[in-house]
């Protein structure tokens, strides 16, 4: 019956008689309360009628009536015989929904004959359906309620209830049927619970249900105004003539409480009867239609009855006729307070079998399957969690230990300041450890036996068996948490005094659900236990058949039970067991069987389970005392010529959690549960159904929004589920006409939140239809409420069910239509989509944790501006730190006195700054910004995250400043030279050399320093990258579990397609969101050129004699983020992936570098190292102080090779780059004439000369780092030019160095002519102010000049002229060997970086032909064309070509221009007046738009 057929779709009357059963199940699995109607034979239409021509006498002759058809009541007992057990579960299941009489005894059929009767020694031939109808649970709410709970929730075979039977003696002229229903319905609805003769086929001849008794309840609501009767109350018709059954009156008048016997005519075969039935315990009432005759009279004595007990229907009006028998049922019902015991069905069952009838539970397959919940004898209801710890120990705490540490591995949310290979161990090792853990665990024998069970061979009776299992697991579950629920309530009366006992028994109800999925569950984790790695080399397994467990799971999916496909209470999908059992279904149905799959979302207790188990018969769980927790699937076949016309065998049905529930609203990560839920399910989807309660559609909003936006970060935007909106309790018929503006309005605010998502992922023109397949006019379907009535009393309403019934129509035509757009999964591709589906959503990390896309805008939008806030903490607290540095480097006082004040200092600033950025942070919030109401709850995170920061900088400012005061306190400390002077024996040379290594290593031995930390550069720049911006955590998780950050960079980046999104216009074009393979190539070579601009910009920071500093690394990250706004194609833009991607690629090549650079500085810097460097010249100095040689001499040596020689070669290198410049612009390029465009003439001759297609791409594409490599090009050609037998640059760097010695030496001869009055200290002062402007002396090698050196200044500065000379002629000597390209190479800030920056002083590009812009003003034009700048063919010779140019090289490039060049050929730079240059457009797509131009685009305005 759950097979999905265009026969099961098909909503025709029968057309023969064997079309009639098919018809009942069809609409009564479908909860249809007509299902009854058997619509046969069809009704002849007037149109038919009217032709035929009657005669008008025979109009008055008495006909007989025609009965034609078939008993409702013998296709419901034909059914029932026919059906197994599963079946008639699901039958009465439903018709008990339906508010439908069930069959309680069934008769055996046909094979007895109707008109003989039994004799007493036969058994009644029926047998009593009680196991049919053990799935029931009612709940309803008596008047006078037992214990604490006014609600009463049980199976109904276990509730202890008054029983009335109803029953005939002979032929009666009133339908009993009819009096019952109108006795349990009320005056204004009406019920035909019972099947009358006044009803359709009602009067039709039973054939073989004569002899069935038919059961239903009286089940109050608890309102009096409204109750008919105050008790439950079970009320049995048997149909037939109770004397011709009567072993069915016999055990009826065991079990009942009442028999109320409607009788017409007593005679004495009548009278034997009646007073044989008043021996039984059931109180006997007749209903007589005589009025109250002597025979009665007698017989009321005889049978020792009350008047009371005799209801006379004669000339009383049907009303107060009702009235009568409701006050005697009722009198019934009140015997319970008078000491009468009731019997609960499962009591009738024993009685049934004393009396011949059988019973079905007591058949031998569903009591050897009742053998499984002998399971469950120990269980405590006091202690559900201890049993559930002992017989269910892998599932519980070690399995939401590992689901904990899967996330956190993917998301990596706690780690701190660990780097990720680190952190990621240590997550390796939990789970290691959680796994052992678990080992060490024995398997319960209770999950033995329940395994042994489901494996033995000819398991015929597994389903009976869990069923059996489920059951009583319900059932103890119910009574387990009705007594919770009173605890809570009476907890909840005190809540304000006990609010850590109400959280406890929370928590207690929580932990106390018990139902099948938990044991089922335990198997997933056996299994996946069993084949662990681990396990799989030791050969371990924890049960001897566990690796059949899939194969079973498949045969039970197959069968019709629902499969956990997302553990509720963990929120994680048991991957290996879902995929081990999708293997095993596809290895059984053929692994080319395909399977469209349908989802339904919504909030929760919309009757989500309800419609799927409505339209599909599906066995999804309701009503339990549980709502549904995760999600699970089951499978139904499609059959027929729909499966060929669908593409598919299967239909995969999820049914998931209701989202918002308030026991998660309070958690702070509800949104994420919800959103990663909805996400995963969607995903999965060819077709979700997004239920709805009523019309509004806000509920549901926020969760499509994330739904929309984690697709498309997911890159799922292929796939194109389709969405269906199902508004629930909407009866209204103008319903769809009336909600037009709201569906309109709805997609409107769709569509935005879109935008806003698309905005975050760098995608233009996205839809929501785009995303996710809607229609606002056809995806709606309003459906009415479920019950036509009051509950528990009520039925499901017709409308109903039948709307529903349309909707499933529908959904196979989406499907059908679905097929040619995206086709059905194979179940093998199914299992690899949910795979990999389920990875993508355990590592987003950013997206879920919001409300909608809005919030999360805003929230981006924020962290941007905190981002510039931080980058200006940081730029302040590296300017104060370099400050600082020079400040100790200079000093000359007590340094921890200094130290103390730099750190008042730099506390002071920071509290400054960090009040500053607050300030801006609260003017931002009430600056009344586009959704900034929205960050209102994450305003004080942004407040601690500024804290947080400014305390980090200030420490490490701090540290900063601390290790520039060690290194100076490590050479300060050094007590060498004093013991220099303190050495006065003779000693020979070998003496002296070991008298100064001993005191040498005495002295390091005793050097107090601490040396400069070492910071972990790797970890600090995967925290910046992680920061920048959140949104591409998720992809930066993934990449570094697979690969270490400093391994990152090692190759050339690769691009893909999923680097790139296409373009609305290139979509429109191409029909498709993937990317083309030729924009792909267009995207490879402008990464490219990107990669390596970045890496130089990396490899001249390393460069530089400084620290690494974070700064560096943001200025890196802004950089390229800069860099991949300004790519501008009319294809594609560059992905949010390709921006995580790239800036992890960069990173990673920086870290080795970065790390290289923090280690020459430290090692450079280290007292140590610096102490032994300078080792030979303390040795000199040594040898001299003993030797008492001339100091002035050696002293002044020792300044020139030590100090000024370094200072020169210093400036030599920075002085250099200045002169090359100003060089070549006075030489070359004439600077008075010069501009952007007019510089780059030669270039373009050399393009044409060339003609490789390369270098003219390379000018289209990349203008800027081609202009950088034609003027490095050019720097070096022209610095290699000979004029006079040398070089260019050797004649500007010899221009440099007599420079400086010049007026060094000229400042020393004046000191001697002057007669310099001070000492050699006083004499150095003056000579380094007076050169400091071009020279920088190094300190530590000054401080070892002026030791033991206070003489005169005069005699000094004697001393030293010869010295300078010395240098002078050595460094002269040393430039004219110089490699140019070699040397010009190593300056760290290079020639062409300059000349770019003083020709291109804008960077924009004309729109049309990409030249650079010329202006020093706010105005772009160009020098090349003139003022204004226009594309006509005359005026690109307007401006002749620059006069160092020679006619051919001018004829050449006006051919180059005049139309072989490729400038204007492939596509063309375009931009906005708003914008700058963006985005591109193909040439020739009329590109000549000028300025006043109608409609066209103002290319030259203003900037």
């Amino acid at each position: 019956m759950r097979e999905v057929s265009w026969g099961k779709l098909d909503d025709n009357k029968p057309t023969r008689p064997e079309d009639i059963p098919w018809r009942f199940l069809q609409r009564i699995l479908s909860a249809n309360s007509l299902a009854r109607n058997p619509e046969w034979p069809p009704a002849q239409s007037l149109e038919d009628k009217k032709d035929d021509v009657e005669d008008f006498n025979d109009f008055f002759e008495v006909k007989e009536p025609e009965i034609s058809g078939i008993n409702p009541l013998d296709i419901i007992a034909a059914i029932f015989l026919c059906a197994d057990h599963s079946l008639q579960q699901e039958l009465m299941l439903k018709m008990s929904l339906c508010q439908l009489a069930l069959p309680f005894l069934l008769p055996e059929g046909p094979s007895y004959p109707r008109d003989k009767v039994r004799g007493p020694m036969e058994g009644p031939g029926a047998t009593l359906l009680l196991w049919a109808m053990r799935p029931i649970v009612k709940m309803w709410c008596p008047q006078s309620p037992t214990g604490n709970s006014p609600v009463v929730e049980m199976p109904i075979v276990t509730a202890t209830v008054p029983t009335v039977s109803f029953l005939r003696l002979g032929r009666c002229t009133v339908s009993k049927s009819r009096v019952l229903n109108l006795t349990l319905s009320q005056t204004q609805l009406q019920q035909n619970i019972f099947l009358h003769s006044g009803m359709e086929c009602g009067n039709v001849p039973r054939g073989i249900s004569d002899g069935m008794a038919e059961i239903s309840w009286y089940l109050p609501s608890g309102k009096s105004n409204m109750d008919i009767f105050t008790e439950a109350a079970a009320f049995i018709n048997l149909r037939g003539d109770a004397e011709t059954y009567q072993g069915h009156t016999r055990f009826l008048a065991k079990v009942s409480a009442a028999l109320f016997i409607f009788i017409d005519v007593i005679g004495e075969k009548e009278r034997e009867f009646l007073i044989s039935l008043a021996q039984s315990p059931a109180k006997l009432f007749l209903i007589v239609n005589t009025n109250i005759s002597q025979q009665v009279k007698k017989l009321f004595k005889d049978l020792k009855l009350q008047p009371q007990q005799c209801i006379v229907r004669t000339n009383v009006n049907e009303a107060k006729f009702v009235e009568k028998l409701c006050f005697q049922v009722k009198q019934v019902i009140l015997m319970r307070d008078r000491d009468q015991s009731f019997l609960s069905l499962e009591q009738m069952g024993d009685i049934a079998r004393e009396s011949g009838i059988q019973v079905d539970e007591h058949q031998p397959e569903i009591q050897r399957a009742k053998d499984l919940t002998k399971i469950l004898g120990i269980l405590d209801p006091a202690d559900i969690t201890g049993y559930k710890k002992r017989v269910l120990p892998f599932h519980g705490e070690p399995w939401q230990g590992l689901s904990k540490v899967e996330k956190e591995k993917c998301r990596m949310k706690l780690r701190g300041d660990r780097s990720t290979e680190k952190y990621n161990h240590e997550l390796d090792q939990d789970k290691k450890i959680i796994r052992e853990a678990q080992l060490r665990q024995s398997l319960s024998e209770e999950m033995r036996i329940f395994i042994d069970h489901l494996t033995c061979p000819g398991g015929d009776d597994r389903a009976i068996s869990l069923q059996w299992l489920k059951l009583m697991l319900d059932s103890k579950s119910r009574e387990i948490m009705a007594g919770l629920r009173r605890d809570y309530k009476e907890l909840s009366k005190h809540s304000k005094q006990k609010v850590k006992e109400l959280k406890d028994m929370d928590q207690k109800m929580t932990d106390s659900s018990l139902g099948l999925e938990h044991f089922m569950r335990e198997l997933g984790q056996v299994y996946e236990l069993s084949v662990t790695q681990h396990n799989i080399k030791q050969q371990t397994q924890i049960h001897p058949h566990v690796l059949q467990l899939p194969g079973v799971a498949a045969e039970l999916l197959l069968d019709g039970f629902p499969l956990e496909l997302i553990d509720g209470d963990v929120s994680n999908v048991p991957v290996s067991w879902i995929t081990a059992v999708l293997e095993a279904v596809a290895e059984k149905v053929g692994r080319a069987s395909r399977v469209f799959v349908l989802t339904v979302i919504g909030v929760q207790s919309t009757g989500k389970s309800t419609l799927l188990n409505t339209m599909f018969c599906l066995r999804f769980a309701v009503s339990s005392g549980r709502c549904t927790r995760g999600a699970y699937m089951q499978l139904m076949k499609v059959t027929g010529s729909l499966a060929e016309e669908l593409g598919c065998d299967f239909i995969l049905v999820i049914d998931t959690e209701g989202l918002r529930a308030p026991e998660l609203a309070t958690l702070t990560d509800s949104y994420e549960h919800d959103n990663e839920l909805a996400t995963f399910v969607v995903g999965l989807s060819n077709i979700t159904l997004v239920n709805i309660g009523m019309e509004n559609i806000a509920e549901m909003k926020d969760i499509l929004q994330i739904v929309v936006h984690s697709l498309l970060r997911m890159k799922l935007t292929g796939k194109r589920p389709k969405c269906i909106f199902v508004h629930q309790n909407v009866g209204d018929v103008s319903a769809h006409d009336q909600n037009l503006r709201g569906r309109q309005k709805l997609l409107e605010q769709l569509d935005k939140m879109t935008e806003a998502a698309a905005k975050l992922e760098k995608v233009e023109g996205v839809t929501f239809n785009d995303v996710i397949d809607y229609d606002a006019d056809k995806d709606n379907w309003y459906i009415p409420g479920l019950w036509q009535g009051t509950p528990p009393m009520a039925a499901v309403n017709t409308g109903y069910s039948e709307h529903v019934f349309q909707l499933k129509k529908s959904l196979i035509q989406c499907l059908l239509k679905g097929k040619l757009e995206q086709g059905a999964f194979t179940i093998p591709d199914f299992t690899k989509w949910m795979t990999g589906l389920w990875e993508q959503v355990k590592h987003e990390n950013f997206i879920f944790s919001f409300q909608n896309s809005l919030v999360a805008e805003a929230y981006n939008q924020l962290s941007v501006k905190y981002k510039d806030w931080e980058w200006e903490l940081h730029k302040f607290t590296h300017s104060w730190g370099n400050k600082a540095e020079n400040t100790v480097n200079n000093a000359s006082g007590d340094l921890n006195l200094l130290l103390q004040t730099q750190e008042r200092e730099i506390m002071k600033e920071i509290n400054k700054r960090e009040g500053e950025t607050l300030d801006k942070l609260k003017a931002l919030f009430e600056s009344g910004a586009d959704n900034v109401q929205l960050m209102e709850k994450y305003r004080e995170e942004f407040k601690l995250s500024i804290s947080s920061l400014c305390r980090r900088l200030q420490n490490d400012s701090m540290q900063r400043c601390k290790d520039a005061v060690n290194r100076r306190v490590g050479l300060q400390g050094v007590d060498l030279l004093l013991k220099c002077k303190g050495v006065n024996q003779v000693l020979g040379d070998k003496e002296l050399q070991t008298a100064f290594g001993k005191m040498w290593q005495d002295t390091l031995s005793q050097l107090d320093y601490q040396p400069c930390r070492e910071r972990n550069i790797e970890l600090e720049i995967e925290n910046l990258l992680r920061e920048n911006p959140a949104t591409q955590g998720r992809v930066i998780n993934e990449m570094l579990k697979r690969k270490p950050l400093c391994n990152q960079g090692t190759q050339c980046f690769q691009i893909e397609g999923k680097h790139i999104n296409t373009t609305w216009t290139r979509r429109a074009k191409t029909v498709s969101m993937s990317a083309n393979q030729s924009d792909v190539n267009q995207a490879e070579m402008i990464t490219q050129s990107l990669e390596l601009e970045c890496h130089q910009w990396i490899s001249d920071i390393t460069k530089m004699d400084m620290d690494y500093d974070n700064r560096y690394c943001i200025d890196l990250l802004n950089i390229i983020q800069e860099k991949i706004n300004n790519i501008s194609h009319p294809n594609f833009t560059m992905s949010e992936e390709f921006r995580a991607e790239f800036k992890l690629h960069l990173c990673g090549f920086a870290v080795p570098r970065f790390q290289d650079m923090q280690t020459r500085f430290i090692q450079k810097h280290d007292p140590r190292q610096r102490l032994e460097n300078m080792k030979g010249q303390y040795f000199d100095l040594f040898i001299d102080i003993y030797t008492e040689q001339d100091e002035n001499q050696r002293q002044a040596e020792r300044f020139a090779q030590s100090c000024f020689l370094p200072a020169l070669r210093d400036a030599l290198s920075r002085l250099s780059v200045v002169n090359i410049v100003d060089d070549m612009k006075q030489m070359t390029l004439r600077a008075s004439t010069v501009s952007a465009t007019t510089s780059l003439w030669p270039s373009w001759c050399t393009l044409k000369q060339r003609g490789t297609f390369d270098d003219y791409h390379r000018y289209i594409t990349d203008l800027e780092n081609l202009a950088k490599d034609w003027l490095h090009h050019q720097v070096i050609e022209h610095c290699k030019t000979q004029r006079d037998g040398e070089s260019t640059f050797t004649r500007l760097a010899k221009g440099i160095l007599t420079q400086i010695t010049g007026k060094a030496k000229k400042i020393v001869e004046d000191a001697v002519m002057q007669n310099f009055a001070g000492n050699v200290q006083s004499f150095l002062d003056m000579f380094v102010e007076k050169l400091k402007t071009r020279i920088s002396m190094p300190k530590d090698e000054m401080k070892l000049v002026l030791f033991h050196n206070d003489g005169d200044g005069k005699k000094w500065a004697e001393a030293v002229l010869p010295s300078i000379e010395e240098v002078e002629q050595r460094l002269l000597s040393e430039v004219t060997g110089w490699d140019v390209q070699a040397k010009i190479e190593e300056l760290s800030i290079k020639p062409r970086d300059e000349m770019f920056k003083g020709l291109f002083n804008c960077t924009k590009k004309c729109p049309f032909c990409g030249v650079f812009c010329d202006s020093e003003t706010p105005v772009h034009f160009t020098a090349l064309f003139g003022p204004p700048h226009s594309h006509r063919p005359s005026t690109f010779e307007a401006s002749p070509p620059p006069r160092d140019f020679t006619s051919a090289e001018a004829l050449s490039l006006r051919g180059l221009t005049a139309g072989t060049t490729p400038l204007h050929a492939s596509v063309v730079p375009i931009r906005t007046p708003a914008a700058g240059f963006y985005p591109k457009v193909p040439a020739g797509s009329r590109p000549g738009l000028l300025r006043g131009d109608p409609g066209g685009i103002e290319t030259l305005a203003p900037r």
